[in-house]
């Protein structure tokens, strides 16, 4: 059972990591709002590959501008990567046809990690905790990748990650206890017991497929600890409502992790009171003027 606690250890180290952006320099930048990395930290980016030189690419340009019009209030940024050559004057004419208004620049994207791709129009998207979702051809797929990592934005952290368990597993039932703010010490050792039990010599080939299995939810929980913490940072100043809420349930879950954390909550109370009073009265100005 060897190969499963590698596979526990490959999939473990897999966890949080710094997400880094290459071209949005200025030198880069051709048309639209100039954004930076701390502008794209903790938000959903679709990323859009494209060059002049290519007809599809052209065509996609306006469904890519009706995509922006749709989500770009919702923590959402999209990223028109130009990558046919410096072409300021063609891409500008093509900015100026198709009424182009999200950011544009030259070679952007993620500058570790990004999908290879053989074409262009190519799309790939990274949802607000720095993973690459989605990577393709397909702008409808795209849109899907995109709708659903907005709504993940409002939903309380899975703990399975991107794990997919058959109706028939002996997991199946964790489904409702793997989500931040619950207690999943039982659920744990009854992981860790059956990774554990595979290695023994009259383990069936059921309990070593079953241990795998379990591994890989292992790794998921453990990418989980060391990932929400980050993003209760990042939502701080973007919004400390959140950010309040998912470190109360993230003591809940890991206890033993949250000590320092915890000490942060008063402090944020007074930052959630005082932004939640911040929006009302933006709300209430925004309808006076309508």
């Amino acid at each position: 059972m060897k190969r499963t606690l590698m596979l526990f250890a490959a999939f473990a180290a897999l966890g949080a990591y710094a997400v880094s952006w290459k071209g949005l320099a200025d030198a880069n930048w051709y048309s639209g709002p100039k954004i930076t990395e701390a502008d794209l930290a903790g938000k959903v980016v679709m990323v859009d590959k494209w060059g002049v030189n290519c007809p599809p690419c052209r065509a996609l340009l306006p469904k890519m501008q009706d995509v922006w019009q749709s989500f770009k209030n919702k923590n959402f940024i999209l990223l028109g990567s130009h990558c046919q050559g410096r072409s300021e004057a063609k891409v500008k004419e093509l900015v100026k046809t198709n009424k182009l208004t999200f950011p544009i620049y030259d070679w952007a994207g993620l500058a570790e990690g990004e999908p290879s791709s053989r074409g262009i129009p190519f799309l790939y998207v990274v949802n607000h905790r720095g993973k690459v979702v989605y990577s393709g051809h397909n702008h409808n797929m795209a849109i899907e990748a995109v709708q659903a990592a907005i709504l993940a934005l409002d939903l309380p952290p899975t703990l399975l990650g991107d794990v997919v368990l058959e109706k028939r597993s002996p997991y199946k039932t964790f489904e409702k206890q793997l989500v931040l703010g619950k207690n999943i010490s039982a659920v744990v050792k009854r992981l860790e017991k059956d990774v554990k039990n595979a290695e023994k010599r009259a383990a069936k080939q059921s309990d070593k497929d079953n241990a795998e299995v379990a591994a890989k939810i292992l790794a998921a929980i453990e990418e989980a600890r060391r990932e929400i913490p980050a993003e209760i940072e990042l939502k701080k100043n973007s919004n400390p409502e959140d950010a309040l809420e998912l470190l109360i349930n993230y003591s809940k879950t890991f206890p033993k992790d949250s000590v320092e954390l915890k000490k942060q909550i008063p402090e944020l109370r007074k930052a959630a009171a005082e932004w939640k009073k911040a929006e009302k009265a933006k709300e209430a100005e925004s309808k006076k003027r309508k």
